[in-house]
């Protein structure tokens, strides 16, 4: 019988709590004391509170003088903008390149190979050659595929021009004769 009164009166306790809370918003209320029982006497202590940091006066001194400044953050059209004043010297290029000798080629240990290497390190051995393509064969491709283009685009332009079928259809036949003697003549 005892497990059983425990959670009512903790479920009586919380609902207490919960019934109390808007009401304390609306009128200053003492919350009622609670009954002391060997089973609540176990529960957690209440919380303490932190000491109280004590500053010293450099710390107070700071604090005043930074209030003493212009804020840094600010509202503009809305948006907080904040500015920041950076104060420190800004690196020159010989400092930056302290040690390395640039006059007589790379450096040590930082650059352990050059653009080259590197090219032929990652580049496959079947790219470097033309895969069987003599330059003639790359010309005459070249050529094939510019007058086919040309007489494509002057086929297209002179069908959207003409709203003849006929002279269409005769249009289409020139290309396909066209594009017929390029490729006997690639072979």
């Amino acid at each position: 019988m005892r497990t059983a009164a425990r959670p009512a009166g903790v479920a009586t306790l919380i609902a207490a709590l919960v019934c109390a809370g808007p009401a304390s918003a609306q009128t200053p209320q003492t919350p009622p004391p609670a009954a002391t029982s060997p089973s609540q006497a176990t529960q957690a202590p209440p919380p303490e509170q932190a000491p109280p940091t004590a500053l010293s006066a450099d710390h107070l001194a700071r604090i005043r003088k930074g209030l003493t400044h212009e804020s840094a953050i600010k509202l503009e059209d809305g948006r907080m903008m904040i500015y920041v004043e950076v104060i420190g010297k800004w690196p020159t290029f010989a400092e930056i390149a302290k040690g390395y000798d640039l006059m007589n080629g790379p450096t040590g240990g930082g650059n352990p190979m050059s653009h080259n290497e590197f090219l032929s390190m990652v580049t496959p051995r079947e790219m470097y050659g033309s895969g069987g393509i003599t330059a003639p064969e790359v010309l005459t491709m070249a050529l094939v595929n510019y007058f086919g283009q040309k007489y494509i685009s002057k086929g297209l332009k002179e069908i959207s021009e003409t709203r003849d079928q006929k002279k269409i259809e005769q249009i289409r036949a020139r290309i396909d004769a066209e594009l017929a003697a390029l490729k006997k003549g690639g072979q």
